[in-house]
């Protein structure tokens, strides 16, 4: 009579455990750094800047242009980052099951 409960049973389990992934995404954070390693964009799992750090000795020497580009590239390493880790998370959410088009979500 009430055959399919069981799969509900799994879709609530599993609603539970995607929203603990998504917490801990959230939660984490990770870093982009520029090429001559003088810029660094830390990026939290929301996609949002939570620090970025500029060597003084590199202010001094380098353009304005030198510096946005520095930027940039660590801001952009930092959001390559962190859609790994929320790909790999979500990826071992699926329990490594090949789901077509998952890893191209989070990217």
């Amino acid at each position: 009579m009430l055959k399919g409960l069981g799969d509900l049973g799994n879709l609530v389990k599993l609603q539970k455990e995607v929203k603990a992934v998504q917490k801990r995404i959230a939660g984490a954070t990770r870093e982009g750094t520029s090429p001559n390693g003088k810029v660094k964009a830390v990026m939290n799992g929301e996609f949002r800047i939570v620090k970025l750090s500029i060597d003084p000795d590199y202010l001094e020497g380098a353009s304005a242009a030198d510096i946005e580009s520095m930027v940039i590239v660590a801001a952009n390493g930092a959001v390559d980052a962190i859609r790994e880790y929320s790909a790999s998370e979500m990826k071992g959410l699926a329990g490594g099951m090949d789901l077509p088009g998952l890893g191209a979500f989070f990217k």
